[in-house]
């Protein structure tokens, strides 16, 4: 119903997902924290350049972990903090011509991988440690009817390497989110007035 919502007047509601195995069985869920009036207005104005939080709930809706998106005009940051606020990590954009790139960081500060989305694969975003690839994150084509009258979209991350700790797989999970957010949250033809 809120999907429709969206559409039919243009009014940008807040983020939620539901994140499933590759069984498409629900693991998690993640929602956008509610800010009261001034977060609608803000939202509705400025989109994703204003500050705001996504808390990922697990599959019995218990908090899990926090995103937090500080306001910044150009290049864009996500830190990625477990529930007692320690920073697990974060993703920085970086300055790209006809692709999109990001650092992806540990808690220490130090690159775990790099992100890039090349103009003619804008849909695919691939993690690199050096030449060896990590894993990637895809947008889905949701069919005709999907992609013209819905907000839903979406992704599926593969993760190439069995060795990858937790840590780095929460990370690449919270850049699907920052993905969607920044480059596909206006898909269906709405932009806020910055954009």
């Amino acid at each position: 119903m809120w999907e429709g919502f969206e559409i039919v007047l243009g009014f940008e509601s807040r983020n939620k997902y539901k994140i499933l195995d590759e069984n498409l069985n629900p693991v998690a869920f993640a929602a956008e924290q509610s800010t009261g009036l001034m977060g609608t207005i803000l939202r509705q104005v400025v989109g994703h350049w204003r500050s705001f939080n996504v808390i990922i709930f697990n599959e019995k809706r218990e908090k899990t972990y926090l995103l937090e998106f500080p306001f910044r005009w150009f290049f864009k940051t996500l830190y990625l903090k477990d529930l007692e606020g320690r920073e697990i990590g974060h993703l920085q954009e970086k300055f790209a011509i006809f692709r999109k790139k990001f650092d992806v960081h540990d808690k220490n500060g130090r690159i775990v991988a790099k992100i890039n989305s090349s103009f003619f694969k804008f849909w695919t975003f691939e993690f690199f440690d050096g030449h060896k690839s990590l894993g990637k994150i895809q947008k889905k084509w949701s069919g005709v009817l999907g992609e013209i009258f819905t907000d839903k979209d979406n992704f599926v991350i593969t993760y190439n390497d069995p060795a990858l700790n937790h840590d780095v797989k929460a990370l690449m999970l919270a850049t699907c989110l920052m993905v969607d957010i920044i480059y596909f949250e206006n898909n269906q033809g709405r932009k806020s007035l910055l954009d």
